[in-house]
């Protein structure tokens, strides 16, 4: 059986402002002295950002190959919200999370605040 433990970190985005995000997704190893990358080949991702949690409506979704490109054997999960995407996110607090899946198996790999700031510099 394969443990799987949820990142809890807050993320800050600017509005109108390109906003990135790399992850790695480590394991221990059978002799639990080292990590090592978890295989997500096969798997799929999403991305919501939402003003509250129990919000019917999302503010931003993200998918697999519409701002997430995950990393194969590398465990790398890298996130995109374009500028134009963040111009329309709610400035304030919000919360997001990312879950990876692959058939029937869902993993929460990430959640938190998403503070968003409206943008200053146009």
């Amino acid at each position: 059986m394969t443990n799987y433990w949820r990142i809890e970190r807050d993320i800050d985005i600017v509005q109108g402002k390109t906003w990135q995000a790399n992850f790695r997704y480590l394991t221990k190893s059978c002799n639990k002295k080292t990590n090592v990358p978890f295989d997500l080949t096969g798997y799929g991702a999403t991305m919501v950002i939402r003003e509250c949690a129990n919000d019917s409506a999302a503010l931003l979704t993200l998918t697999s190959g519409n701002g997430i490109t995950l990393g194969g054997t590398a465990g790398t999960i890298e996130i995109t919200i374009t500028a134009t995407q963040a111009a329309e996110l709610t400035a304030g607090d919000n919360v997001y999370e990312i879950e990876l899946y692959q058939g029937y198996t869902y993993i929460a790999f990430a959640t938190g605040k998403a503070k968003v700031y409206q943008e200053i510099v146009r």
